[in-house]
């Protein structure tokens, strides 16, 4: 790393936190204008590359046009990260109010009143609201939530809050992070501006197709491999191993559900060299901690006592966690539910997944681990359905291995995940309903869905 970039990120903590970002791209722009900030459509035949100079001078154009037209506030509806990346690093050193919407959110805009909408073509609109006048308060950023439990909500954050799991230390200098997350929402933006404000490429796949984010990851050289357990799971089993043998991952940060042991021993495997973090982080919150022991769960020495930065954990008599950010702030019921085992907490589902069957409890993520034990299935998605009888039955989808192993059948890999479901599960929650698919889709956020109105994509 060029030490003259080593000084302008560590320039970057003393910028003020609405302003950090478009200081952070413009600072190295001035130094490093032809340096590579982004990668867009890798390991596509549209691949396109972004210059911190041509990022730096987008924000400048944008901050004039703020400046003279003032809006109550902005939200950015872009499709590009890049024009995300611009937009909010203008909307924050303008002090700016500004509002990230994905295509599932796109109905709260009714709730910002006298709002404009900024698209990839980063013109504000010809007639604007009243202006406003700059004012001493910290101007919001708001974030759409994934909508895993319901619709989604937008939730406020100061830019402190935004930034604030961003690591600026030398060891995070210039390093290439992968974007599989949708960039809209809270670690999509966690991780492009980790990756611009310590001088860094965001690599960001043409598609979450395996074997097009295999090829991102080798032809870009990506160090930091930030995703959902769901997508780095898809990753492990369906790309291209000869090309995964050549990536030279240096860490891998996975959040926004639940991890088991059996995908950490794989991605150790897979990723000898890498150092494995569980990030545990909402909208609502943001980052509340990070295991690196490579088990999954948490110590459950942690509970009850407070945690580096003052956070504290704890449990409802149901296993529900509870978090409270500091001494000044409520406990806030996060719907996540843990299990205590042996010395470990470990997450068994959200509340919302739990499927109830005759009034006995069943959980999606137990279920899937056992189907996704027998050989022959790469994944398995479970969720409950309507019975007029036990008020739910477990329903199961699982994709089957191609090949299969010798002298399997699908009607084989069938009968053998049901008979392992009855060897491993209450009787209640073995699946009712097993259909083989040929891919199971994962919402916007990159999660597995377990509702019928979650968006998805392959």
């Amino acid at each position: 790393m060029n030490t003259t970039l080593e000084t302008l990120v560590q320039d970057v903590a003393d910028a003020l936190a609405t302003e950090r970002l478009a200081f952070a791209i413009g600072e190295i722009a001035r130094q490093f204008p032809d340096r590579v900030a982004i990668v867009a459509a890798a390991g596509g035949d549209a691949r396109r590359a972004i210059d911190y100079g041509t990022l730096a001078g987008a924000i400048d154009a944008l901050e004039r046009a703020l400046a003279a037209a003032r809006p109550v506030g902005v939200v950015a509806k872009a499709a590009r990260p890049e024009s995300l990346v611009v937009i909010a690093a203008a909307c924050g050193r303008q002090r700016v109010p500004l509002a990230f919407v994905t295509a599932d959110s796109a109905f709260l805009i009714a709730e910002l009143h006298g709002w404009v909408a900024v698209d990839d073509s980063l013109t504000l609109p010809a007639t604007i609201p009243a202006r406003r006048e700059l004012d001493s308060v910290p101007p919001p950023v708001m974030v759409a939530t994934s909508g895993t439990s319901g619709p989604p909500k937008l939730v406020d954050h100061a830019w402190d809050s935004a930034l604030a799991a961003a690591r600026l230390a030398g060891q995070w200098h210039g390093l290439g992070w992968l974007l599989v997350y949708d960039a809209a929402r809270w670690a999509g933006i966690q991780v492009w501006a980790q990756a611009l404000l310590t001088g860094g490429r965001l690599v960001v796949p043409a598609s979450r197709d395996p074997d097009v984010v295999a090829r991102a990851i080798v032809d870009e050289s990506v160090a930091i491999l930030p995703a959902t357990p769901t997508l780095l799971r898809r990753l492990i089993s369906s790309a291209d191993r000869a090309v995964l043998a050549r990536a030279k991952v240096e860490r891998i940060t996975l959040g926004g559900e639940a991890t088991d042991a059996d995908l950490l021993q794989q991605a150790h495997t897979l990723f000898p060299e890498a150092k494995i973090t569980q990030v545990y982080a909402t909208t609502e919150l943001g980052e509340v901690f990070r295991v690196a022991d490579g088990r999954p769960g948490f110590p459950a020495a942690w509970l009850g006592k407070a945690l580096p930065g003052g956070v504290r954990l704890s449990t409802r008599r149901d296993g529900e966690l509870l978090v409270q950010l500091s001494r000044d702030t409520a406990e806030v019921a996060t719907g996540d539910l843990v299990e205590r085992r042996g010395d470990r907490c470990e997450f068994v589902g959200r509340r919302t997944d739990v499927i109830v069957v005759g009034g006995a409890k069943a959980y999606p993520k137990r279920v899937e681990e056992i189907l996704r034990g027998v050989p022959g299935i790469l994944e398995a998605r479970v969720r409950g359905l309507p019975s007029a009888i036990t008020g739910e039955l477990v329903a199961a989808e699982v994709v089957l291995a191609d090949p299969l192993p010798a002298g399997a059948t699908p009607e084989s890999v069938r009968a053998a995940a049901l008979a392992a479901c009855r060897g491993n599960l209450d009787p209640h929650a073995v699946p009712r309903i097993l259909d083989i698919v040929k891919r199971i889709a994962t919402t916007t956020a990159g999660k597995t869905p377990r509702h019928a109105s979650a968006a998805s994509q392959p």
